[in-house]
């Protein structure tokens, strides 16, 4: 009989200890496993694989432009035997020209080969327009594709990023400009009222320019403001006569560029 009674106690004990564990269990399970929301996706880092906060996300992307760039484009002036009579005076449009057409034909450019380009494309000009002085902007794009078979488009976006763009697409840029308030020392006299000029390159403060107005102006710099500021079309439908053209009128003149392409 004791024996009987051993054995119901023992089965009562673990009975008891069997409904004791489970709400235990139950209990730890709820710990262990939170209600969470079934999905929350972060964007991660593709390096450290954490989540991107918020100032990261907002952070604008880096420019991919080149910090400095500069194209090897060959220099002569527009008076290459130092001869500033005319039509050499008159030449920076043909001299900006005879550069870009040597840089993308990939030759070299002489004395000789300025000058006697020079007086070939005035030539030429002259049988087209019926002058080759203060040629506008519109002009000289005709001129690139008609003379030179290369392609000419009139940007009117003058900006330091758009100019920057274009010339690490390896084109090139001429500009005109009211001469007279470029800052270039080598200039004779006030300076030429209505000029061009090559871009050819750029660094962190300056525009690379190989400007023919100067026999040292191969290379010649430019900070960005002073060239944007000095860039104006010629102010009349056509080139040709400067009578009663002033300074003033210059500054009137569309801000623009031509860009030069094979």
């Amino acid at each position: 009989m004791k024996k009987i009674i051993s054995i119901f106690a023992i089965f009562i004990m673990v009975i008891g200890l069997y409904m004791v564990r489970v709400p235990v269990l139950n209990v730890l399970d709820e710990i262990s496993k939170p209600d969470l929301p079934e999905a929350i996706i972060y964007e991660q880092d593709q390096i450290s694989g954490l989540p991107i906060s918020d100032d990261k996300k907002e952070e604008p992307a880096r420019s991919s432009l080149p910090a400095e760039y500069n194209l090897a484009v060959p220099f002569q002036s527009q008076a290459p035997h130092a001869n500033w009579d005319m039509p050499y005076q008159e030449a920076c449009e043909e001299a900006c020209l005879i550069m870009a057409d040597a840089y993308f034909a990939g030759r070299a450019l002489s004395v000789d080969d300025m000058d006697d380009a020079i007086k070939k494309l005035i030539d030429w000009e002259i049988k087209e327009f019926g002058y080759y002085e203060d040629t506008t902007a519109q002009e000289v794009a005709l001129i690139v594709q008609g003379y030179f078979g290369l392609s000419a488009k009139i940007d009117y976006n003058v900006t330091v990023d758009n100019i920057k763009k274009i010339i690490s697409q390896n084109k090139l840029i001429i500009i005109p400009a009211a001469g007279r308030i470029l800052p270039n020392p080598y200039f004779t006299g006030e300076g030429p009222l209505y000029h061009m000029l090559v871009i050819r390159g750029y660094t962190d403060e300056y525009f690379i320019t190989n400007d023919p107005g100067t026999k040292r102006g191969e290379e010649f710099l430019y900070k960005y403001d002073d060239l944007i500021n000095a860039i104006h079309d010629w102010p009349n439908d056509h080139g040709g006569y400067k009578d009663n053209v002033s300074e003033d009128d210059m500054l009137s003149g569309d801000k623009l560029m031509i860009v030069v392409d094979k």
